[in-house]
């Protein structure tokens, strides 16, 4: 009879997990790929598709205003939304280096020291005390036989590329929203001047009518008339100013910063002639957008989760081994004859779990199919936003053509009725309509400029720009 060594049991121990994996490893799930989705060939509205997308340019290069660019700049340094974004990225990587260690085996250690005294009026003989001292290591490895770890760490990896996206989409939206709030800000200082203008006009006007009235030639309802007319431009002065230091603290927040002023120079045409959409608007959105690239990754981990789900169904593999030394006597216990060891493969699987199990794969197959439609929701919705940025600059270029033209008019119709009224051919309210007008037309011309360059900074944003 040959009896077994240490050794040769060693081997077989060591080889039978091998030959096991060899032979009937494989890999359970669908394979992760990006999610099927119907997109159209051209964003609606651009005549000319192709080329050179607007997106693709360096937000320096987009936004030249130099206070504008350093607001934006001092944005990416500071926002804190964008520092946890970076954040997310540092905790995704960590769990997908935890989810690559599955790989390897892992190895504990433990030591011991214990001392036992039995009873003498339990019958016991011998030597009452009795100490023991050990030290032991502990390795174990599991062997991916159904593919779970891969599919692990693939869904790893895709959250990492999902957060990576996402702070992409952090920074896309940071300086679309930096550069749309000094928009607003310009917007409200145009507003501002204007209603200060005015509101100085309708004061001189006022001192006219007074004047007149004193002479017997006005009446003390256009006097009245002229100062509701002051009051109106008057009142607009504090709501404008209420509203630039709300902007001016919204800023301030978006630059990680406490409320406060902020500094400007230069007037809305000098920043109107800085902004202007360069190149086309090419409709490969779906490999541009940082949101979407996420979306998809998200897909691909969810995807991937589905074998991780199917992997806990069956039984799994794994290779313990226990090794160290053991001895009564502190002095001997690194003797070699204090060694000991045993090592084993285990096949461990679940037999019966009431489904749970199974409900765990409808789970993430249902998590998977969620993903494939925020996709495809997140696709239609970025083809929208580009085409109604798009329209929206055609459109509002339109209307600042006819808006100036208006204003034209209403200019010649105010001047014709201050004229007729100290002339003594009309009354006071034939120029009360004609200012009040004019000045609504002020304040809209103002807006639509605003309108105007937002539609560029939404282009921008819709179609991926700034985060590269």
């Amino acid at each position: 009879m040959r009896l077994s060594t240490p050794n040769s049991v060693l081997m077989r121990c060591l080889f039978l997990p091998a030959g096991i994996l060899l032979l009937n490893s494989c890999v359970l799930g669908p394979e992760p790929g990006k999610p099927e989705t119907s997109a159209p060939s051209s964003i609606r509205g651009d005549s000319s598709p192709g080329g050179a997308s607007f997106g693709d340019r360096a937000w320096r290069k987009v936004f030249t205003d130099a206070t504008q660019c350093a607001l934006i700049a001092r944005a990416l340094q500071n926002n804190p939304d964008l520092i946890a974004a970076t954040y997310r990225i540092e905790e995704a990587r960590a769990i997908a280096a935890a989810a690559h260690a599955s790989w390897y085996p892992s190895l504990d250690g433990s030591a011991e020291a214990s001392e036992n005294y039995a009873s003498r009026n339990a019958g016991s003989t011998g030597e009452r005390g009795k100490e023991s001292f050990g030290l032991t290591a502990l390795l174990s490895w599991e062997a991916d036989l159904w593919g779970g770890i891969r599919r692990s760490n693939q869904a790893a990896r895709s959250r990492l590329l999902a957060a990576e996206y996402q702070h992409d989409a952090v920074q896309t939206s940071l300086v679309a929203a930096v550069a749309s709030a000094y928009i607003d800000l310009k917007n409200l200082d145009e507003r501002l001047e204007i209603a200060r203008r005015t509101a100085a006009s309708r004061s001189t006007s006022l001192d006219l009518v007074k004047t007149r009235r004193d002479g017997g030639v006005s009446s003390d309802l256009e006097v009245g008339q002229s100062e509701a007319l002051l009051r109106q431009a008057q009142i607009t002065i504090p709501l404008t100013e209420q509203a630039l230091a709300a902007k001016e603290n919204e800023i301030r927040a978006l630059l990680g910063d406490y409320p406060g002023a902020i500094a400007r120079g230069g007037s809305m045409d000098r920043l109107e002639s800085s902004l202007h959409i360069a190149g086309g608007l090419p409709s490969s959105l779906l490999e541009r957008r940082p949101d979407l690239a996420a979306a998809a990754q998200s897909f691909q981990a969810a995807t991937a989760e589905i074998g991780v789900a199917e992997a806990l169904r069956l039984p799994s593999l794994s290779l313990t081994g226990r090794g160290g030394v053991l001895s009564n006597d502190l002095r001997s216990l690194l003797e070699g004859r204090s060694g000991t060891f045993s090592i084993g493969p285990q096949l461990a699987g679940p037999l019966f779990d009431a489904g749970r199990s199974g409900f765990g794969v409808k789970a993430a197959q249902a998590r998977a199919k969620q993903a494939a439609a925020d996709y495809q929701k997140a696709t239609q919705q970025a083809f929208r936003e580009a085409a109604d940025a798009l329209n929206a600059f055609q459109k509002t270029g339109e209307i600042i053509t006819r808006r100036r033209q208006l204003i034209d008019s209403l200019r010649s119709v105010s001047s014709l009725a201050q004229e007729r009224f100290r002339g003594g051919s009309s009354g006071y309210l034939e120029v009360l309509d004609a200012e009040r007008s004019l000045f609504n037309a002020e304040l809209d011309l103002a807006d639509a400029r605003r309108n105007h360059l937002q539609a560029i900074v939404q282009a921008y944003r819709a179609l991926g720009g700034g985060w590269k």
